[in-house]
């Protein structure tokens, strides 16, 4: 997703096996993008609606979490990144409401851009978790699906500035990268695997 390229992830845990395990959620939070894209699209292409929605809310909350990361990393001038940010694990997390609240905090985003978060995040949760509770009907959700996709544009672009920044200073985690075609086909096959690794139960997450 990244306009240009990432550096690996900064070593702020107290030993290896702590910083492979860190280096393992980043990867994970960044493949999760290309994957979760390839999978909109098969929902859109397939017509599932419901589906659509539900990826669409989880591409926005890595969205925000990822300009949170870049937009501390320009006003430190370095590269550490919040493990909360990338993962649930731990004492310390975020909830898809403390992340909007945070980037409204930080400027990431404007009130206009929280309060449709919001009303998303209401409507979303109404079709998930309130089917049978509330007035929403199926065919109210194309709707939906398009002020998401609208949403979606302008997140990225947000995100595509801060890396631009982050470049045009050199510092943080973006960094000016010809990517080869080997580059390439390794983005794919660590995306492919975030849809399928082949493992055999859910247990082994």
């Amino acid at each position: 997703m990244s306009l240009i390229g990432r550096k690996a992830p900064p070593k702020v845990h107290k030993d290896n096996m702590q910083q492979d395990d860190f280096g393992k959620k980043f990867e994970n939070f960044l493949h999760a993008f290309g994957a979760a894209r390839l999978l909109l699209k098969r929902a859109h292409d397939s017509g599932f609606l419901i589906e659509g929605i539900i990826l669409y809310a989880s591409i926005i909350d890595g969205l925000l979490r990822n300009a949170l990361i870049l937009k501390s990393q320009l006003g430190s001038k370095g590269s550490v990144i919040d493990e909360a940010l990338i993962s649930q694990e731990g004492r310390s997390r975020y909830t898809e409401k403390m992340i909007y609240s945070l980037a409204l905090n930080k400027r990431i985003i404007d009130q206009e851009l929280h309060s449709e978060l919001m009303h998303l995040y209401g409507m979303r949760n109404g079709i998930v978790h309130r089917f049978f509770l509330t007035g929403i009907e199926y065919a109210h959700l194309p709707e939906v699906l398009i002020r998401y996709e609208h949403l979606y544009n302008i997140l990225f672009r947000i995100v595509y500035a801060l890396e631009a920044e982050q470049v045009k200073r050199g510092v943080g985690m973006t960094v000016s990268k010809n990517i080869t075609i080997e580059d390439k086909e390794m983005i794919h096959k660590k995306v492919m695997s975030k849809i399928d690794s082949s493992k055999p139960t859910i247990s082994d997450l």
